[in-house]
């Protein structure tokens, strides 16, 4: 089958546009992936991935602290030398995905709102509780080494779980009292509540009650 000049031409004008149409499919495709894995980071709408990362990190440093102090007081000082520093470990881990998610959602946040302020307080005080856990870290190293809770190692441990406890306060305040990301249907079917992503699109929602008739 010989193609005529007229159908040549024809099919030259349309390479263009199959490849203008191919790149608006690629990108269209990129953002889907891209709004999806953006979506198993943070979480689903009533299930956010932040909370739960934050209580793991929070028992970790807490753990390890309680260590620090028995340690000091002569409980088995070289087990929770060991066990502290081993506990602000997981603790120190566990903050890369938590300070992500927490990024993520304060992102979210409208800027100028009384919320973002709060959650810029929030964001910095557990940035800076990070901080000094990980020299508490630093310090107690070498009494892991030596069997033995260090003080300052000790006293730093003290001031990181402090501004960690101030920290989680804040946070709690941006839940319980502007509730993000809470979506309070008290009606919401059992199956629906617990199952992830379920009311995310509202398909699995009870639907709206009805005003009440004078």
């Amino acid at each position: 089958m010989r193609l005529g000049r007229g159908g040549a031409v024809s099919m030259t004008a349309r390479k263009p546009a199959l490849a203008m149409l191919v790149r608006r499919f690629t990108r269209a495709a990129g953002r889907i992936r891209m709004e999806s894995l953006m979506s198993l980071v943070k979480g689903w709408a009533g299930k956010p991935s932040h909370p739960p990362l934050t209580d793991a990190s929070i028992g970790a440093y807490t753990v390890g602290v309680a260590m620090l102090v028995l340690g000091a007081l002569g409980v088995e000082e070289e087990q929770m030398a060991h066990g502290a520093l081993l506990a602000i470990s997981g603790g120190l881990i566990l903050a890369a995905p938590t300070a992500l998610t927490g990024l993520l959602d304060w992102l979210d946040i409208p800027k100028g709102t009384p919320k973002r302020t709060v959650a810029t307080i929030h964001l910095l005080t557990m940035v800076t509780a990070t901080v000094v856990f990980a020299l508490t870290w630093l310090v107690q190293l070498d009494g892991y080494k030596d069997d033995e809770v260090e003080t300052l190692g000790l006293i730093l441990g003290l001031v990181a779980e402090g501004t960690l406890a101030i920290g989680g306060f804040i946070g709690g305040t941006i839940v319980f009292v502007y509730g993000h990301r809470v979506l309070k249907r008290p009606e919401t079917p059992v199956a629906a509540a617990l199952r992830p992503g379920a009311l995310e699109d509202g398909t699995d929602s009870p639907p709206a009650p009805s005003p009440p008739r004078d």
